[in-house]
């Protein structure tokens, strides 16, 4: 008996605990943590609840901006304000984050908060009209955006899509509130323009307007488990940048984007500056896959490092490697894993290896087609992944040949000739099938002894090789002598490698 009693009381003692805890637990959610107003526009009423809460109120507001907050209800109303005279004070109350403190039944005290801001526009659609994609320019700060997710790039409907989210960004709050709609199946999410380095509240503008923040980012349509089930490229540009509006039509005439995909610019073969060499850096894509990966975080690849990207939680994320195989190597595994970089190094394997290189199990070479837009195409809607006919009109004229290796290398790549202008190509390099590291230099012991040569440059075409096992890319390699340069419009490669790629228009 005493035994059992002994039980029992153990047993009230686990209960009461775990009551005990449980009402230590207190907190607050909101129906949304980024709202967007016109300068003396409507309010905004938005919904809360909370844990163990005996009152909320408000800790602080921008000036300008009003919160009323119902306890019984659980709403709030938020009032923006009257656009006000000056910039500066326009600067100071665009944005507003409203700090709340809440307190609970055991009078502990914690805050939260969401953000306002000021827009320039309602929700901007980035795929009305039925402009599917799997890539999206973004080049107008101070705006909230809008996209569907409930299809795919080529607008085929998406089934099971339940969230999404950010899976990487080159910079911290690139992208802010990113929110799933699970009514419509959309996705809004908040950009906002340039500050100063040292001081978060001062804006830079040029000419006037407000500077739009660069960089890419990857988001995601995702399924009740979190799992991925397809993903957009966001390539967030400068107006003054913007490759739909920056493109030059060469002598065959056809019309490319003047900058790489993914790149903020082009450094045209300036030398004086080693931001604009990498600003002129895209991404890089393997073969056939809509999904990009990273930059070079130096504008000479040293070391082969990538630049620093997040998640939606602030958190540092990496590209992923895995070996193609029967699980691996399928169009299927690449869409749920979008930051996987496919390898094949086995294909050197001397008893075993094919050589050819294709991150697929069973190539595949339909999944990009220089005629049309394909599923997994990864250029903007309107743009493609060139033909290899598409760079068939450029030359290597005499002058960049047998330019000085000092004055090659300084510059990272080659102005490429129609007959009638020139362009710049940089030589990004790629990231290579065995490894997935990024390479931009030549290294041949036999030729060159005491330093690799720069660089190399490598840009996809939809094209194949007739024997269907690799796929075609324009290439160059800028070395010492115009006997050793090399210069190759239909040059093939292993499709695990993953280069850089200068979108055309669709005519």
């Amino acid at each position: 008996m005493g035994k059992l009693k002994f039980i029992l009381l153990a047993f009230c003692a686990i209960i009461c605990f775990g009551a005990c805890s449980d009402s230590d637990d207190y907190g607050m959610e909101f129906s949304s943590t980024g709202l967007y107003f016109q300068w003396g526009g409507e309010p905004q009423t938005i919904s809360y609840t909370t844990t163990n809460v005996t009152s909320v109120a408000v800790k602080s507001i921008t000036s300008g901006w009003k919160c009323d907050i119902n306890q019984t209800a659980q709403t709030m109303t938020i009032t923006p304000p009257a656009e006000p005279e000056t910039d500066a004070d326009r600067d100071k109350m665009r944005d507003c984050d409203i700090m709340f403190t809440i307190t609970s039944k055991k009078g502990d005290t914690t805050t939260y908060s969401i953000d306002c801001y000021i827009t320039g526009d309602k929700l901007n659609l980035l795929n009305s009209d039925g402009k599917y994609a799997n890539s999206y320019v973004v080049s107008k700060p101070m705006t909230a955006y809008l996209l569907d997710i409930s299809r795919n790039g080529a607008g085929e409907p998406l089934a099971g899509v339940s969230g999404a989210k950010i899976v990487w960004q080159s910079e911290n709050s690139l992208i802010e509130h990113l929110v799933y709609n699970d009514k419509d199946n959309t996705v809004s999410f908040y950009v906002n323009a340039q500050t100063e380095e040292d001081d978060d509240d001062v804006y830079i503008k040029e000419d006037g307007q407000y500077v739009m923040r660069t960089g890419n980012a990857l988001i995601a349509a995702t399924d009740a488990k979190d799992n991925i089930l397809w993903s957009w490229h966001l390539w967030l540009v400068k107006a003054s940048a913007n490759p739909l509006e920056c493109y030059s039509t060469y002598s065959n005439g056809v019309t490319f984007m003047d900058f790489n995909l993914g790149a903020f610019g082009n450094s045209n073969g300036a030398t004086d500056s080693s931001k604009k060499i990498l600003d002129s850096y895209g991404l890089y894509y393997q073969w056939g896959r809509k999904d990009p990966f990273l930059r070079p975080y130096y504008h000479d690849c040293a070391g082969g490092e990538d630049e620093y990207v997040y998640s939606g939680s602030g958190s540092a994320t990496y590209v992923e490697y895995a070996e193609t195989s029967s699980e691996t190597g399928t169009v299927e595994y690449t869409i749920a894993h979008p930051t996987t970089f496919i390898t094949n190094p086995a294909c050197v394997d001397s008893e075993n290896g094919d050589g050819i290189g294709d991150w697929m199990h069973t190539a595949n070479s339909t999944l990009w087609s220089g005629t049309t837009k394909s599923l997994y195409d990864p250029c903007p809607y309107g743009w493609r992944v060139p033909a290899a006919s598409d760079f068939d009109c450029l030359k290597l004229t005499d002058a960049e040949d047998g330019m000085a290796l000092e004055d090659a290398r300084g510059r990272f790549g080659w102005m490429l000739s129609d007959g009638s202008n020139s362009y710049f190509y940089l030589a990004g390099g790629f990231r290579n099938y065995y490894d997935g590291v990024i390479h931009n230099m030549n290294f041949k012991e036999d030729v060159y002894p005491s330093q690799p040569a720069p660089w190399e440059g490598y840009y996809w075409t939809a094209g194949s090789t007739t024997d269907g096992k690799q796929s075609t890319c324009m290439y160059f390699d800028l070395t010492t002598t115009r006997t050793i340069n090399k210069f190759n419009l239909n040059y093939p490669t292993k499709r695990a490698n993953a280069l850089q790629i200068r979108c055309v228009k669709i005519k």
